[in-house]
C-alpha cells in the first residue's frame, strides 16, 4: 500500500473510540518509533473497523486452510515469533494487504486468480514480509517531516470531515498536508515492495513452495491489465513494474527448482469460492 493510504488508515484508526494510541516521537529509530504492542492495538482496531465496512468470510474451512498455509510460511519468516492472523474478504477484486500486528487479508478474487498453491503462498509470503520488516514503523520514521502539530491538524481535518459527512474533504486535507512528500512516498513504496518480494521469496523457498510462482503471478496480473484494460487492485496498492518482475524472475532461478503438487485442500477452497461466485451472479 502507498504511504498516503497507510497514513489515512492509521489516522482513521487513531480516531476510533477506544482505540487511542499515543503519537510516537517522530525522531527516533524505526524499531522504537511505534512499539509492537501499539502495532498490535493498531491492527486490532483496523480489523474491527474493516468488519464494519466489508464482508469478511467466516467459513471455517476456508479460514483454517488459509491460516495453515500462512502459519507455515510465517514459521520460516525472518521473525517466526510474530503472530499472524489470516482472513478472506468477500470481494471479487484482486488484492491482498497486511496490517500492523500481523493481520493479513486476502480478497476472494485473488484466490480465484491464482493457478497454484505456490502462487497463493507467494502473495501471503509477500504480505508477511511487510509485517516482519516493520514497514509501517519505517513509514512513520520516514515521515519525520510531519511535525506533531501538522499531524494533529491532519487528524482534526479528517475528524471534522467525518462529522460533516464529507470523507472527500478529509482525504483532500490529508493530501494537502503530504503534497510536498510525493516523490519520497513513491520511492519509499517501491523500496518496500522490492524488499517484500526479496524477503517473501526467501520465506517461500524455505517453506517448500516454488519461488518461481511469485514472478509468474505478477506477470499474469500485469498481462491481464494490458489485455483487458482493468488494472487489478493488487497492482494499484503494490505497484508492479517490468523491472520488478525481471528482478523477481532472476532471483527465483537462483533457488533449486521445486515441483510442489497442490494439496487437495487448495482445490477444494478454489471450488468453494467459484461456486459462491456463480451463486452471487445468478
Amino acid at each position: 500500500m502507498t504511504m498516503r493510504s497507510w497514513l489515512l488508515i492509521i489516522l482513521s484508526v487513531i480516531c476510533l473510540p477506544g482505540a487511542a494510541i499515543e503519537l510516537p516521537d517522530m525522531g527516533i529509530s524505526a524499531n522504537t518509533v511505534i512499539s509492537q504492542a501499539d502495532e498490535q492495538k493498531l491492527g486490532e482496531a483496523f480489523v474491527r473497523q474493516l468488519r464494519r465496512q466489508v464482508e469478511v468470510v467466516d467459513d471455517a474451512q476456508i479460514n483454517n486452510y488459509l491460516n495453515d498455509v500462512g502459519s507455515r510460511l510465517a514459521s520460516y519468516s525472518d521473525n517466526p515469533e510474530q503472530r499472524f492472523q489470516f482472513f478472506v474478504v468477500k470481494d471479487s477484486s484482486i488484492n491482498a494487504f497486511a496490517v500492523p500486528g500481523g493481520f493479513v487479508g486476502v480478497h476472494s478474487g485473488l484466490i480465484l486468480m491464482t493457478r497454484s498453491e505456490s502462487e497463493l503462498a507467494s502473495v501471503l509470503a509477500h504480505e508477511i514480509a511487510h509485517v516482519t520488516q516493520r514497514h509501517t514503523a519505517r513509514i512513520i520514521e520516514a515521515s519525520q517531516r510531519f511535525s506533531l502539530p501538522a499531524l494533529a491538524a491532519m487528524i482534526a481535518a479528517v475528524v471534522i470531515a467525518g462529522a460533516a459527512g464529507s470523507p472527500q474533504l478529509g482525504e483532500a486535507a490529508a493530501a494537502a498536508v503530504i503534497a510536498g512528500n510525493i516523490q519520497m512516498q513513491i520511492n519509499f513504496t517501491r523500496t518496500h515492495e522490492k524488499e517484500a518480494d526479496r524477503v517473501g521469496m526467501r520465506t517461500l523457498a524455505r517453506a517448500g513452495f516454488d519461488p518461481r510462482a511469485m514472478p509468474k503471478f505478477f506477470e499474469r496480473l500485469q498481462a491481464s491489465s494490458r489485455y483487458y484494460g482493468n488494472v487489478p487492485e493488487f497492482l494499484r496498492t503494490h505497484p508492479v513494474t517490468t523491472d520488478r518482475i525481471a528482478e523477481a524472475r532472476d532471483r527465483a532461478v537462483k533457488y533449486p527448482p521445486k515441483y510442489k503438487r497442490d494439496t487437495p485442500r487448495y482445490q477444494i477452497i478454489k471450488n468453494i469460492k467459484k461456486n459462491a461466485q456463480r451463486k452471487a451472479l445468478s
